[in-house]
């Protein structure tokens, strides 16, 4: 297998991330993460487990209408016995009961780290950053100012 193989396979677990979100699929969501993997999220916070990490997904994502997460622009470089990847996200939430000001749209980065297990590629840790905000904050519950936020982008 070559490295570009492995670059297709690791880019394929950060697309499936984005629609295990949208789709509430809790099972692919589960197959993005090694079992032990540490996630931390500028907006979601801190998680010791990826099934942490689901179970406040699921709880969160319950409220919404509908969320569209998009995933570019990966950079994908390996990393001894695995790789780390950057990758730039876009994610909309709805939430209806709150129109005519019923999206929140928030963009930034996530920082992966992957390994190969038992022969394929999952996450070993995550953090994401919340670079900026548009729409309004109250959809997720979120104390934020509209626009550029640079203490998160640092």
């Amino acid at each position: 297998m070559s490295w570009l193989d492995d670059v297709h396979e690791i880019e394929q677990v950060i697309y499936a991330y984005a629609i295990a979100i949208d789709t509430r699929d809790w099972d692919l969501l589960d197959g993005c993460f090694a079992p032990d993997a540490a996630i931390r999220m500028s907006v979601a916070g801190r998680y010791p487990s990826p099934a942490a990490y689901r179970d406040k997904a699921k709880a969160t994502l319950a409220t919404l209408d509908a969320t569209h997460h998009v995933f570019s622009s990966p950079r994908i470089v390996p990393d001894g016995e695995g790789a780390r990847a950057h990758t730039y996200y876009q994610a909309q939430h709805a939430r209806n009961d709150l129109a005519p000001d019923s999206l929140l749209m928030i963009g930034g980065w996530v920082e992966d780290r992957f390994e190969r297990r038992d022969g394929r590629w999952v996450i070993t840790a995550r953090h994401g950053t919340a670079v900026w905000f548009d729409g309004n904050p109250q959809v997720l519950g979120l104390d934020v100012t509209r626009g550029a936020n640079p203490a998160l982008g640092r």
